[in-house]
């Protein structure tokens, strides 16, 4: 028997149970998650079936509270017009590639806005859909200059074709002053020793590259698999931290590496300048310059002095009357994820650890009805919010 989880209900309150917070630690259901401290710089991924909104609203949660730097999609189901449409607060697009035939598959990375990033454009290499599947943006940290890779291969696509192709982009990359890190699906178990397992460690051991995962990221009923990694220079990244995140976003479980004292910029404060101008500071300006007699100006000859002056005497009252003042911007907050929808994504992950586990029909249709609660739960808060 399975214990029934209460349908989402917005107003409802945290179990301190279900979540606590430490210092250097998050722990959620069980499962302990390394709290991001300033010098970590970190990377999700997750091979998400379908990236529409309700699963970013869903995401919201974990990345206001925890945000990682980078994240990468795999499978997103988007084409280049669905994709330029989606939106996620404090990141920015940072390469994307869409299939034009075939249905599903795909990649994306989006990039925190704290960071500088450059687009790598490697559509031009991506000449068999299935086959290989990768986009890379290289991003310009303080210390380091770190190529980010995602890549999809279906499982019907030639696992020859992709691994030629692929070490054709990692000669053209590579560099002694650029650090190389490969997230994505491959489709290949990196738990069982086959031939296409050690044709890939093969590969990526010549170029200082390592799987971190050494357990399950897929798991339904009894079976267990690791086709969803990353793959990083463990020699000159050996402190680093790996999680899986079970969101119930796909039957894939998220992956986050965390890699430790690197300088990067701080993700979660920002500054920035702003001038407030309101109806009572219009008044003082127009009074102000109702004021001022302007003879200095209409006794010059010359234009360029009568405007020079002119300018002078404008910006000295407009910077007067409306100071730039210095304001710290933190992470976008979401005025709709209540403590109620907060708990309720908890409850929901719980339930998909046990449905997925379980033969049970009866729970699979209680999950996908609690699904679509929650689903509705978020639209009405985000309605009344916005």
């Amino acid at each position: 028997m399975w214990n029934l989880i209460g349908e989402p209900e917005p107003n409802s309150v945290i179990n301190c149970n279900e979540t606590r917070h430490s210092k250097n630690q998050i722990q959620v259901k069980g499962h302990t998650i390394p709290k991001f401290l300033k010098s970590d710089f970190v990377i999700f991924h997750q091979n998400i079936r379908a990236l529409n909104n309700c699963k970013f609203d869903e995401l919201s949660f974990p990345l206001t509270t925890n945000p990682p730097h980078t994240i990468c999609f795999t499978k997103h189901h988007l084409d280049t017009n669905e994709i330029d449409k989606i939106v996620l607060p404090n990141y920015r697009f940072g390469s994307k590639f869409c299939r034009n035939s075939f249905k599903n598959g795909d990649v994306c990375i989006f990039t925190h806005e704290s960071i500088q990033s450059t687009n790598m454009n490697l559509n031009g290499l991506c000449k068999k859909k299935k086959y290989l599947e990768i986009c890379a943006v290289k991003l310009h940290l303080p210390s380091h200059e770190i190529c980010v890779i995602t890549t999809y291969r279906s499982p019907s696509g030639n696992y020859q074709y992709f691994i030629d192709e692929l070490e054709t982009i990692l000669n053209m990359i590579y560099s002694n002053s650029v650090e190389i890190i490969i997230c994505g699906d491959i489709n290949i178990n990196c738990l069982i020793n086959s031939t296409s397992k050690q044709l890939l460690d093969s590969l990526l051991d010549s170029y200082g590259l390592h799987s971190t995962f050494k357990f399950p990221t897929r798991i339904q009923n009894n079976s267990y698999s690791t086709i969803g990694n990353i793959f990083i220079h463990t020699f000159k990244f050996s402190n680093f931290t790996v999680y899986p995140i079970v969101n119930g976003l796909s039957d894939h479980d998220a992956q986050s590496l965390i890699l430790h004292k690197i300088l990067v910029q701080n993700t979660n404060t920002h500054f920035y300048y702003n001038r407030k101008i309101d109806k009572l500071a219009v008044i003082d300006f127009n009074t102000k310059l109702s004021y001022e007699s302007w003879e200095d100006i209409f006794t010059e000859n010359n234009v360029n002095t009568i405007f020079n002056k002119f300018l002078n005497t404008y910006l000295r009252i407009f910077h007067s009357c409306f100071p730039r003042k210095k304001v710290r911007h933190k992470s976008c907050r979401k005025a709709w994820i209540t403590p109620g929808i907060k708990t309720s994504c908890i409850n929901k992950q719980r339930l998909f650890l046990i449905q997925r586990n379980s033969n049970d029909p009866n729970l699979s249709k209680y999950y996908k009805k609690y699904c679509r609660i929650l689903t509705n739960v978020i639209k009405l808060a985000k309605k009344k919010i916005l």
